[in-house]
C-alpha cells in the first residue's frame, strides 16, 4: 500500500501541532487545574493581588481600546473617503508603529514626557510651569503609550473593511433622505463591523497581555507585569505558581473574548450579493481640505513620534536636564556592534524559525485546501489560532512544558533550538493564512491535467502550484520573519545567558538604565522591519496584479 505525499505531510504537520501547540498549552492547563493546585487556585481568585491587578488591567485595556478607536476609526474613514495628500505614503506609514514592540514607544515617551523630559524642560524654560508635570508615570501613561502604538490596528482593519463596502448602499440611504451621520451609523458602521471588531479585539488583547510597556514605565500593578515578575524570579515556588495562575486566567479571558467577538461577527451576513462598487474619493477644498489633511497627518505624527524620537536618543552621548542632547555621536552604535551576539542570535533564530514557518505554512495550507480529511480542520485551526494566543501564554507554556526535568522534552528545552521552534510556532499564522488565501485563488484544472499526465502530487505542487502562489507565500513568510525578529513577550521567558536576541537585549538595557544603547538597537530593528515590510508589500501587490 503506497502512502501519498499529502498523507505523509498531514501526519508530520499534525505531529508538529501536537508537540509545539497542544502539548505546551495542555501542560499549562493541567498544571493549573490539577487536584494539587485547584484549591490554591480558588484561594488565589479571592486574593487582593489578583482582584486589584485584574481590575487595573481591564481598566487600562478598555480605555486603551476606547481611545485607540476614537483615533483609528475616523482616521480610517477620512483616509478612505476623501482625497488626502500623499495617501499612499500615509497608508504605508500607518503600518510602521505595528512593526516594533510597543515598549520601544515607552522608551521614547520617557525622554519626551518624563518628569525631566523634553516637553517638561521646555515648559520650565519658557516659565509656563513651576514644576514638572506627571505626563506618564501612572496608569494614564500606560494607556497613552499603548493608545498611540496600537491605534493603527484599528485603522488598518477598518480601512480594509471600508474597501469592501458597496457604495450603492450609501447612495440608497441618501436617496431616502438619510443625512451623513445617519448614513454612517445605519449603513457604513454596520458594514465595517468585521474589521472594527477585529481591530478592537487585537488592541484589547495586546493591551491586556503586554507586560513590557508597563514595566518600562514602572507600573507593576497589572496582571501581565505581575505574572512576568513572579514567574521570572524562579526562586519562590509559590510565587511562580501565582504568576502561572495569572497567565492561565489571561488566556481564559482572551480566548473567551475572541469567541464572543467571532460569534458577534457571525450573527449577520456582511457579503454583498454582487461585486461591491468602491466608494469614490471626495475631492476636498478650502478649509475642510486643510482640516482633514491636518487631522490625518497629526494622528500619523503622534503614532510615529516615539519611533522617530528614538533616533535622537540613539545618537545622544551627553543628555542631562536639557531638552535635547548636548553631544551627538555614533558611539552607541559602535558599542552594540562590538557585542554581535544579539544580532547573530536574532539572525539565526529568525532564519530557522522562518524556514519552519515556510515549510509548515506552505505545505500545511496546500494539504488543507487540496484534500479532505478530519485532521485538516484541526491543523488549520491550531496553526491559525496562534495569532490569538498571547505571547506571555506561549512563553510560559513552553517554559514549563520543556523544562529540564521532563524526559526528552527537557533535553530540547535545554538547547537554544527551543527559541526558533517557539518563535516559529508563535508567528506561523502569517505564512499559513497568506498561503491559504493564495491557494484558493488558483484554479485546480492545471493540477488535474498534471495528474492525468501521471505527475505525482509533490511534483505538481513544486512545478505548478508554487510558481503561481509564490508571491503570496513569500509575502506571508516575510511578515512571519518580521514578527519573529520583533518578538519579545514570549522569548523573554525562555532565553538563557548567551541566547539574547536584539529585542531581549533592548529590554535588558532599558531595565539597566542604558537607554541610548537600547535606542540604538531599536533604530536598527525599526529600519530592518521597514525595509522588509516594503519588500513584503511589494511582493504581495505583484501577486495581486498577477
Amino acid at each position: 500500500m503506497r502512502i501519498s505525499f499529502t498523507s505523509i505531510t498531514r501526519v508530520l504537520i499534525f505531529l508538529y501541532v501536537i508537540l509545539f501547540i497542544f502539548y505546551p498549552l495542555a501542560y499549562l492547563i493541567i498544571y493549573v487545574v490539577s487536584p494539587q493546585s485547584i484549591g490554591e487556585v480558588f484561594s488565589f481568585l479571592k486574593s487582593d493581588l489578583f482582584l486589584s491587578s485584574l481590575r487595573n488591567s481591564i481598566y487600562v485595556s478598555i480605555l486603551t481600546t476606547f481611545f485607540a478607536t476614537l483615533i483609528g476609526l475616523p482616521y480610517a474613514y477620512i483616509l478612505h473617503r476623501y482625497k488626502i495628500f500623499g495617501k499612499n505614503f500615509v497608508l504605508s506609514a500607518t503600518f510602521m508603529p505595528t512593526m516594533v514592540p510597543p515598549f520601544v514607544g515607552a522608551l521614547s515617551i520617557i525622554f519626551l514626557l518624563g518628569r525631566f523630559g523634553t516637553i517638561n524642560l521646555l515648559l520650565l524654560d519658557w516659565k509656563l510651569i513651576d514644576r514638572p508635570i506627571n505626563f506618564i508615570y501612572g496608569m494614564h501613561g500606560v494607556i497613552f503609550v499603548q493608545t498611540i502604538t496600537l491605534f493603527p490596528w484599528i485603522a488598518i482593519n477598518v480601512y480594509n473593511s471600508l474597501l469592501k463596502l458597496d457604495r450603492s448602499l450609501e447612495e440608497a440611504a441618501e436617496s431616502l433622505g438619510a443625512n451623513p451621520l445617519r448614513r454612517f451609523l445605519t449603513v457604513t458602521l454596520p458594514g465595517i463591523t468585521p474589521g472594527l471588531m477585529t481591530g478592537l479585539f487585537m488592541v484589547f488583547s495586546f493591551a491586556f497581555t503586554d507586560y513590557a510597556t508597563p514595566i518600562v514605565l514602572g507600573q507593576y500593578e497589572l496582571l501581565a507585569p505581575q505574572a512576568f515578575v513572579n514567574i521570572q524570579q524562579a526562586i519562590d515556588e509559590s510565587r511562580v505558581r501565582v504568576g502561572t495562575y495569572m497567565v492561565f486566567f489571561m488566556l481564559i479571558i482572551i480566548v473567551a473574548l475572541f469567541l464572543v467577538t467571532k460569534r458577534y461577527i457571525s450573527l449577520k451576513e456582511y457579503a454583498s450579493l454582487r461585486l461591491p462598487r468602491p466608494v469614490e474619493e471626495i475631492q476636498l477644498r478650502g478649509a475642510k481640505k486643510i482640516a482633514l489633511n491636518f487631522l490625518i497627518y497629526f494622528a500619523l505624527f503622534i503614532g510615529l513620534l516615539p519611533h522617530l524620537f528614538v533616533f535622537i536618543i540613539s545618537l545622544s552621548r551627553a543628555w542631562s536636564f536639557t531638552p535635547l542632547p548636548t553631544k551627538i555621536s555614533l558611539d552607541n552604535f559602535a558599542t552594540i556592534l562590538h557585542e554581535p551576539t544579539p544580532f547573530i542570535n536574532t539572525a539565526l533564530y529568525a532564519t530557522i524559525g522562518t524556514l519552519i514557518c515556510f515549510l509548515i505554512g506552505t505545505f500545511g495550507a496546500y494539504v488543507v485546501t487540496r484534500t479532505k480529511h478530519p485532521l485538516n480542520d484541526i491543523i488549520d485551526s491550531a496553526l491559525s489560532m496562534m495569532f490569538v494566543v498571547p505571547g506571555i501564554v506561549v512563553g510560559t507554556s513552553f517554559l514549563f512544558a520543556f523544562k529540564k526535568d521532563i524526559p526528552i522534552m527537557g533535553l530540547l528545552g535545554s538547547t537554544w533550538l527551543i527559541m526558533p521552534l517557539m518563535l516559529a510556532t508563535r508567528r506561523i499564522t502569517y505564512t499559513i493564512r497568506y498561503s491559504y488565501a493564495t491557494y484558493v485563488t488558483i484554479r485546480r484544472s492545471q493540477e488535474e491535467a498534471a495528474y492525468v499526465l501521471g505527475e505525482k502530487p509533490l511534483r505538481t505542487l513544486l512545478k505548478i502550484v508554487m510558481p503561481n502562489a509564490i508571491y503570496g507565500i513569500l509575502a506571508g513568510t516575510i511578515f512571519s520573519f518580521i514578527e519573529i525578529v520583533n518578538e519579545l513577550t514570549a522569548s523573554l521567558f525562555l532565553y538563557k545567558p548567551g541566547w539574547e536576541t536584539v529585542t531581549i537585549q533592548m529590554f535588558v538595557k532599558i531595565t539597566a538604565g542604558e537607554f541610548p544603547i537600547s535606542a540604538a538597537y531599536a533604530v536598527i530593528l525599526f529600519l530592518t522591519s521597514i525595509i522588509l515590510a516594503i519588500i513584503a508589500m511589494s511582493i504581495a501587490n505583484k501577486g495581486t496584479k498577477k
